[in-house]
């Protein structure tokens, strides 16, 4: 059964709120400095925690602290590989060269959708998965920070060795 669902965050803001036909379906709470995150569903909540600087992963730990999942990031290709403790394997990926469209699927049955604007989106899923639909809006996050970062070495580098 496919489900339709909408997101939406401030324009300058982190923290998502997703909802399925006016409710809310749950929510992502990014910390300002760091690549961490707290969701939240209907049936439980979730800590993404990102760990090392040059080959980054991110653990999902749910609310007993027990770690349920693994993401491992692909930076070059804008890829990333979610791995629950379970054993079941999804691959996250931008579907447009604009960065506003992505999925994450398992390759057989479950598979969601996203499409952005600057504020807000909506999502097409087979699945009522909340790690796997949490996971999908974090590690658009994550890509969207690096690339921040990026844009800001660039800018900034040329004015500081100019002011020496």
């Amino acid at each position: 059964m496919e489900n339709h669902l909408t997101w939406n965050k401030g324009i300058f803001d982190s923290n998502y709120q997703l909802f399925s036909n006016g409710n809310i379906k749950g929510s992502l709470f990014f910390a300002s400095l760091k690549n961490e995150a707290r969701g939240m569903g209907l049936q439980n909540s979730y800590l993404f925690k990102t760990e090392n600087f040059l080959n980054p992963t991110s653990k999902i730990l749910n609310n007993k602290n027990e770690v349920i999942g693994t993401i491992t990031y692909d930076i070059w290709h804008t890829k990333a590989m979610l791995e629950m403790k379970s054993g079941e394997q999804y691959t996250w990926s931008f579907i447009n060269n604009w960065y506003s469209r992505w999925a994450i699927t398992d390759s057989k049955e479950k598979q969601i959708s996203y499409q952005a604007s600057s504020s807000s989106g909506f999502i097409i899923t087979n699945t009522d998965d909340e790690v796997m639909l949490l996971a999908g809006i974090f590690i658009k996050e994550f890509f969207t920070r690096i690339l921040i970062a990026f844009i800001l070495f660039i800018v900034l580098v040329p004015i500081i060795t100019r002011s020496f």
